[in-house]
């Protein structure tokens, strides 16, 4: 027997089909409906060797919403993969480090080859061996390049998975319809990924031109690149915007920090580790970047935490600025008597405007913590939220090893407002020699 799909073109022989009659086998005999096996137990100073090195998994502050934003590239699988428990421990640890708050997921599908494709049955049992936080906590799960194969598999499993984990699922068959969802300036997309995406949208380009004749499309697509953003009258560019245009504290980072600030507010349980309403944040962006009245009373704590992170986020430069990010992604590197120094060399360097945003949050920040029995938000928690959206890399891609240290010079920062208190402050030569400021 021979199988056909109308979509691809392609033809499926009796193995392929064979394969889909022993995966049904698999499910009808309750391996994926199973008791819930033990949690997987891994070491986070195991040696992963060259899986460490390859680069497959990454995360990056690059989902708007404010979430921690994960990315997974198949082409950067090992070949010939047989350790697969080993590739399993060494992506939990990756994500055990941030799935404790809310976070987006981004699977590049493309380079997914015989070489490289794990055991059936093992895929099941990594489901069920996943420990509650690791499901529950994803909120998106954006599946980029998706192949035929793929969509029918999760098309086959959705009766058997909850309403709710399979409206997590976004298919993005181009990189432009993700932009949609996640800042991919910020995403460590592969080259091998965009070359596979420029010729998609080539092909597809050729496609129009051959059945419509318009073979202009390029240069019509190009003319729409050009038109710069926020060019329609009334557009004062708040979100997205440079803080070096302004002398002052911005309006929506003051309302922001005034309406969290109310005892009821900030006492309100996972402050800025929730996700607020995406509807009403586009709203309020659209209120603020016009200039409109807005009464921020007629919204929830959790939608104003993450309008704060999403101001901040999609600043033009970064509040720490870009020069400070090499210093402070190396930060655990320093000693403590070093860091205490280095921070306030750091803050010296920081423009007048960008000092007065930062000091303005981080002893807003410290009132947080003092709610911490309340909120549960210590210093810890709100560093991990809050810290990847006050510095990121002009050029390099955010590694998890610099979300560390990046979140960990945060919690200094929010643990010690003092430093803050420029009159108090003595200066750096009188402290003693301080690594210099890497820029």
């Amino acid at each position: 027997a021979v199988v056909s799909t109308q979509s691809t073109g392609k033809w499926w022989t009796v193995a392929w089909v064979k394969d889909w009659v022993d995966r049904a086998h698999v499910l009808s005999s309750g391996i994926f409906n199973g008791p819930a096996l033990p949690p997987i137990e891994f070491n986070q100073n195991e040696d992963f060797g060259s899986l460490a090195d390859c680069n497959m998994i990454g995360s990056c502050n690059a989902d708007p919403s404010g979430r921690m934003c994960v990315s997974v590239a198949c082409c950067r699988v090992p070949k010939q993969t047989t350790d697969w428990d080993k590739l399993l421990r060494f992506g939990l640890i990756q994500l055990d480090k941030i799935c404790d708050n809310d976070y987006s997921l981004v699977y590049f599908h493309h380079g997914y080859d015989k070489l490289n494709k794990p055991p059936w049955k093992w895929l099941i049992s990594c489901y069920r061996s996943f420990d509650r936080k690791f499901k529950k906590n994803i909120k998106a799960f954006y599946i980029v390049h998706p192949s035929t194969r793929l969509k029918m598999v999760f098309r086959f499993l959705k009766p058997l998975v909850s309403i709710r984990a399979h409206s997590k699922i976004v298919y993005c068959h181009r990189l432009s319809e993700l932009a949609q969802h996640v800042m991919l300036d910020r995403l460590d997309i592969p080259a091998e990924i965009k070359l596979h995406d420029k010729n998609l949208r080539a092909r597809s380009v050729d496609n129009i031109t051959n059945t419509t004749g318009l073979g202009n499309c390029g240069r019509f697509e190009q003319a729409l690149s050009d038109i710069p953003a926020f060019s329609q009258p009334g557009y004062m560019r708040v979100f997205g915007g440079n803080l070096q245009d302004t002398d002052s504290i911005p309006k929506v980072l003051t309302d922001c920090i005034q309406y969290l600030s109310l005892p009821k507010n900030i006492r309100e349980e996972g402050l800025f580790r929730r996700c607020g309403n995406a509807t009403e944040l586009k709203a309020i962006k659209e209120s603020y970047n016009t200039g409109q009245d807005i009464d921020l009373n007629n919204y929830c704590p959790h939608t104003i935490a993450a309008t704060l992170k999403t101001y901040l986020r999609e600043l033009h430069t970064p509040l720490l600025t870009f020069e400070a990010y090499p210093t402070i992604s190396s930060w655990t590197d320093f000693s403590s008597e070093t860091q205490s120094a280095l921070s306030r060399k750091l803050l010296e360097n920081v423009p007048p405007v960008h000092y007065s945003c930062l000091r303005e949050l981080v002893l807003f920040l410290n009132k947080v913590i003092d709610s911490a029995a309340q909120n549960r938000m210590t210093s810890q928690n709100l560093a991990i939220v809050m810290g990847p959206n006050l510095t990121w890399s002009r050029h390099t891609i955010t590694t998890l090893s610099d979300i560390n240290n990046i979140n960990s010079f945060t919690q200094f920062l929010i643990e010690n407002p003092h430093l803050f208190e420029r009159e108090t402050n003595c200066r750096v030569e009188e402290i003693g020699d301080v690594p210099p400021v890497v820029s």
